[in-house]
C-alpha cells in the first residue's frame, strides 16, 4: 500500500508516517531505498529539525539501507528492509532492519571497517549494529540540541 505525496511530488510515500514516527517496509532495492531516504528526510523536516540535522539523519539512514541492499541478500534478490524512525522528546532514533545474511568481509577486516558504517558513525550520536542469522539491525540515535528540545 502506497500513500502518495503532495500533488507536485511524484515520489511514492510509504505508509506509516505520523507526526512523531515513521515505519516502512519495502524491498531492499536501490530504487526503493532512495524513496525511503527522501521520506526519512521529509519526516525529519516535518519535525522542524534544523536542515543539517534532517539531512544527516537522511544520509545515515540511507547508508544503512544501502548496506542492506549491498550485503544482506544474494544478487538478484530484493528481500525486505524495514525503516523505523521516532522522536521521543529530545531523542531521534532511526533503525534499519533486514532479514538477510550479510556477506562476510575479507579475512582480517570486520563489518565495521566499511566506509558506510564509518560514515554512519560520523553522522549519528550513537550507532549500534547487531548481526544475527535472522538479519541485521542498525540502530542510530541523535540527541537534539538544547534549543530544539523544547519544541516536542
Amino acid at each position: 500500500m502506497l500513500e502518495w505525496g503532495k500533488p507536485m511530488d511524484t515520489t511514492p510515500r510509504p505508509s506509516g508516517c505520523t507526526e512523531t514516527s515513521l515505519h516502512c517496509r519495502w524491498p531492499a532495492s536501490p530504487r526503493d531505498i532512495t524513496a525511503l531516504r527522501y521520506e526519512l528526510v521529509r519526516w525529519a523536516h516535518d519535525l522542524d529539525l534544523p536542515g543539517h540535522l534532517a539531512h544527516a539523519i537522511g544520509l545515515a539512514g540511507y547508508e544503512a539501507l544501502a548496506n542492506s541492499v549491498t550485503h544482506a541478500y544474494p544478487e538478484g534478490i530484493d528481500g525486505p528492509v524495514e525503516l523505523h524512525a521516532s522522536r521521543d522528546h529530545d531523542l531521534i532514533a532511526v533503525t534499519v532492519i533486514d532479514r538477510g545474511r550479510w556477506k562476510m568481509p575479507p579475512r582480517g577486516r570486520s563489518m565495521s571497517d566499511g566506509r558506510g558504517l564509518q560514515l554512519i558513525r560520523g553522522l549519528a550520536g550513537h550507532v549500534e549494529v547487531k548481526a544475527t542469522d535472522e538479519g541485521t539491525t542498525v540502530s542510530m540515535t541523535w540527541q537534539l540540541p538544547h534549543a530544539e528540545r523544547s519544541i516536542a
